[in-house]
């Protein structure tokens, strides 16, 4: 691993408080001061990050969850007082409940805290918690006020990091504490501070926002309350985030004279929320769950809960009793294009491109600005032979969308078969706008290397090719400047 004291810094932030395990539990991370850090050197730190947790397959790559998760998180980051910081919300494949921030502006939402919350305010409350991590420089604090020596520090994180890969949690504290000298319980005390803070930043992040701010506190206190039944740490959120009464009782008294906002969650709430549901359990378990949960009518809406149902039978390959369930959905919910997603992919899991090319189309006349109905008519229109209709409408698209990773991937495989220099040059933009830029770098190269005429294309490639070459040459300087200011 690359510059691993600095990549560490962060990734062991929670292991100041707790034993890591070898699973995706991350912490909240905060970023690294202005003081000590460039922005450069945070978005740096947060590149490799990303890059790590893509090659780890943490990353979810479900178009309509990071679609949903993005433009949740924009609505709160737009009420963030103008700065350097550009937020990046993603999803991770973890059914923990879990959130983490990151330099740069990093912010990732498990899974399972997803589907733990109850209402969209509740998962806004989270994001806006951890956005306040990344704006208040928490680590960078917490940096300076445990330990002066940063050799010292930056050491033991390497090393705590390289034991808590052996699951061996005696290890992972005793490295810490004969590095550092601070007990767990200290530290603990010190990251409570921070957690308060990052609540009063958090709530005038969702009050900005439009939503209650009350669902921060009443969502912490839930799961509390939970983890008390249900066993002591249950829940990885609670262990990286240290939640006490008096914490919580200071958020109510925050709330308490903020205006009441009853909003009701989107329907695209619960829709992801019963897709990461389904995504979670097996077929059969899936179908057992939902049909219990519509009989004892155990759910928030009944209408998300038949969505589920149908995404279980679709994956039992029963078709016809999908569709029937995505009807009763239908009638129950306000239309919303992710029901017009699964309608397509019940077709195009029947093997019926033609339907489901018809079912995208419909769905974009009910949403001309839906990008993901835009990008699964592309993509059945390849399915069907029909690259020429695909191309022109993918060029039609990136004339609005010029930085859309999804597009620049559909477009390169309109030429994976025979234009070498467009297919790797279109991969390459696809990587590079998805911030892989490594990853870029190489096929932008593969790109100048195939033939073909093409000067505007060649131009472009090489100005990519010298932009990510002295990018990768300043994070390799900054590498060793890190290391030697150490």
């Amino acid at each position: 691993m690359k510059r691993l004291p600095i990549l560490s810094l962060f990734l062991a932030a929670a292991l100041l408080g707790q034993a890591a395990c070898a699973r995706i539990d991350l912490p909240d991370l905060g970023d690294i001061s202005q003081a000590s850090m460039t922005m450069s050197d945070e978005n740096r730190i947060g590149r490799e990050a990303m890059a790590q947790l893509r090659q780890q397959n943490a990353i979810s790559d479900d178009v309509e969850l990071n679609a949903y998760i993005n433009m949740l998180g924009g609505k709160l980051a737009a009420a963030v007082p103008p700065g350097d910081i550009k937020f990046t919300f993603f999803v991770v494949n973890d059914n923990s409940i879990n959130a983490f921030a990151m330099p740069g502006g990093y912010v990732g939402v498990n899974k399972g805290l997803i589907l733990t919350t109850q209402s969209e305010g509740e998962l806004a409350s989270v994001l806006g918690h951890e956005m306040a991590h990344v704006t208040q420089h928490h680590i960078a604090r917490m940096q300076a006020t445990t330990v002066s020596n940063q050799l010292t520090l930056l050491a033991t994180l390497v090393a705590a990091v390289l034991a808590s890969r052996s699951n061996n949690s005696d290890a992972v504290i005793g490295t810490l504490s004969a590095g550092i000298g601070l007990t767990a319980s200290n530290q603990l005390a010190f990251s409570r501070d921070f957690e308060r803070e990052a609540d009063r930043v958090g709530m005038q992040y969702l009050a900005a926002a439009g939503f209650d701010v009350r669902d921060m506190p009443a969502f912490f206190q839930r799961l509390q309350q939970d983890e008390h039944l249900n066993g002591a740490d249950a829940y990885a959120f609670l262990r990286t985030h240290p939640v006490t009464v008096e914490r919580i009782s200071e958020a109510q008294n925050r709330a308490f004279d903020a205006p009441v906002r009853m909003r009701l969650s989107s329907v695209t709430y619960f829709l992801v929320r019963e897709k990461i549901r389904s995504q979670s359990m097996s077929g059969a378990d899936a179908l057992r769950y939902y049909k219990t949960a519509l009989d004892r009518r155990l759910f928030l809406s009944e209408g998300a809960t038949w969505y589920g149902l149908a995404r279980a039978r679709m994956e039992q390959q029963d078709y016809a009793g999908a569709r029937q369930a995505l009807s009763q959905a239908r009638k129950l919910l306000q239309p919303d294009p992710m029901l017009e997603e699964l309608e397509a992919e019940i077709d195009k899991a029947a093997g019926n491109w033609g339907q489901a090319l018809a079912a995208y189309r419909a769905g974009r006349v009910r949403f001309p600005n839906s990008r993901i109905m835009s990008a699964g008519e592309i993509d059945a229109l390849l399915q069907t032979g029909q690259r020429q209709a695909a191309l022109k409408e993918i060029n039609a698209q990136l004339v609005i969308y010029p930085n859309d990773p999804i597009l620049f991937r559909l477009q390169s495989r309109v030429y994976a078969d025979g234009d070498m220099l467009r297919f790797h040059a279109a991969l390459g933009s696809a990587l590079y706008f998805e911030k892989q830029y490594d990853a870029a770098l190489e096929q932008y190269q593969l790109a100048s290397q195939s033939p073909g005429d093409d000067f505007y294309l060649r131009s472009s490639i090489e100005a990519r090719i010298r932009e990510l070459t002295k990018m990768q040459a300043d994070d390799k300087d900054a590498g060793k400047h890190a290391s030697a200011i150490q």
